[in-house]
């Protein structure tokens, strides 16, 4: 497949959290957009968490672009100067839950809006993990731990009420994975 040639490119914001771009671009068909946007944010890492009795770690939270909670894995975005996505990992996974693993393994990149946006969510799957702390939630988060057993948490994507797509592959994943083990 051919790619789009970009005619002209123009930034409309660029903050620390925010890039969003508006091209003009030509399609291998003659077709052309004058107005395409795309939207760049922090790279994040997602984390399926098990605790010691095999329960999925997730956390309900409050999302203001959709206005109500939602049911998700822990996640969070790099900070400035971070680059590997374990490291990123193993600090969400404390900050949001209390919790820690000695077990690691990296599932992948995911890519969530692939129309518009540029980031990727790495997603790793930690089991036995165990509560050492309480939450160190940044002033911007109010979540609560809710601990579900794996196969509910599969029923849950497959009935939409865990619907965020990196929560949903890598819930999926990380049982596919479990169960031919």
């Amino acid at each position: 497949m051919e790619r789009w040639k970009t005619e002209k490119s123009e930034t409309l914001l660029d903050t620390p959290w925010v890039k969003v771009r508006r091209d003009a671009v030509a399609l291998p068909n003659g077709a052309r957009i004058e107005d395409f946007y795309a939207i760049t944010i922090r790279d994040a890492s997602a984390i399926v968490a098990l605790d010691e009795g095999g329960n999925l770690i997730l956390k309900r939270e409050y999302r203001y672009c959709y206005d109500r909670e939602l049911l998700e894995i822990p996640a969070g975005a790099f900070n400035d100067g971070e680059s590997d996505p374990l490291m990123v990992a193993r600090r969400e996974l404390f900050e949001e839950t209390g919790y820690v693993s000695d077990r690691w393994e990296y599932l992948g990149p995911t890519v969530e809006s692939s129309a518009k946006m540029t980031n990727f969510m790495h997603i790793f799957l930690a089991r036995d993990c165990r509560k050492v702390a309480g939450q160190q939630l940044d002033e911007t988060e109010e979540l609560t731990v809710e601990l579900v057993p794996m196969e509910k948490a599969v029923e849950m994507v497959m009935t939409n009420e865990i619907c965020c797509n990196s929560s949903a592959h890598g819930i999926l994943r990380a049982a596919r994975m479990l169960e031919t083990e």
